[in-house]
Order: structure tokens, then sequence, then C-alpha cells
């Protein structure tokens, strides 16, 4: 495996609808991730690391993240998202991010679905709450992205 220069991923905002009720709900954003990004299609073992900061009145702590080479039709909410059952997501899942109401820390994510959506060159960020609770319209900033692959 040869390791590839890192590709920049424009910055994602990430709106979360109210997750009262919806715990074992991931709600994927409507808004392709990868979309300008030049990731070549044999890309193997793909890794993006970057900066998340939680925006919002509540206090969601911590939240599971997937992702899928194209937007999925399970339930359709306001603003081009969609709210699929956790249950049935488990191969999206690229990992889980830690956070601290305002404040920028790093992340690091990778897994299978990852490395589809890459091959694709399309990314669809979703996100389940773990610990804390969103209110509509809080949202997490996704920034300063880098995908580093192998080839």
């Amino acid at each position: 495996m040869v390791p590839l220069p890192a590709v920049g991923i424009p910055d994602q905002t990430l709106k979360l609808p109210a997750s009262a009720g919806f715990e074992q709900y991931v709600a994927y954003d409507g808004s392709d991730a990868f979309a300008g990004t030049a990731l070549p299609s044999l890309l193997s073992q793909v890794r993006v690391s970057g900066q998340v900061q939680y925006g919002g009145v509540g206090d969601l702590s911590e939240v599971a993240v997937y992702l899928r080479s194209s937007l999925p039709s399970c339930t359709a909410l306001p603003g081009s998202m969609q709210l699929c059952a956790a249950s049935g997501e488990a191969a999206q899942k690229i990992g889980t991010l830690t956070l601290r109401g305002g404040e920028v820390t790093g992340f690091q994510l990778s897994g299978s679905a990852l490395d589809r959506a890459a091959k694709a060159g399309h990314g669809y960020f979703g996100v389940q709450a773990l610990s804390g609770a969103s209110l509509t319209g809080d949202q997490i900033k996704l920034s300063g992205m880098k995908a580093s692959a192998k080839l």
C-alpha cells in the first residue's frame, strides 16, 4: 500500500433535529460532503480528520457518525434530511465524536463505509445522538477536513 497526499474536503455544517424520541435513529444531512473534491477511485483505508464544533442550546456531548455514498430514502425531514433507523445503519458507521458545547475539538473517522463513499466520490454524513440531547436548530460544524488514504 502506498500512502497518498491528503485531499481537502469542504467544511460541513450538519443541522440537527431535536433528538428527544429519536435516539434510535440516524439523521442524514442532504448535502454531499465530497462534492467538488478530487478523491481517486482506487482508494482504500481512507481516514478523515479535522475539527468539530457543536453549536446550539442542547447538551449533546457524543454522537455516532455514519456515512453513505448516496442519500438514503427513509423518513424525510425538513431541509432535505433523512431519518433512518439506526438498527439498519451499522455498516455505515465510521466513528464517534465527542462534543464539548462551543469548543473546537479534533476528530478522526474511518471504516469501510468511508472507503465506499470515497470510491463513489459522494458522501452524506449522518449522526445519531448517544449522550445528551440536541434541540431543533442545533448544528455540528466539521471543518479543516482532510482525507488521507492508501493506494
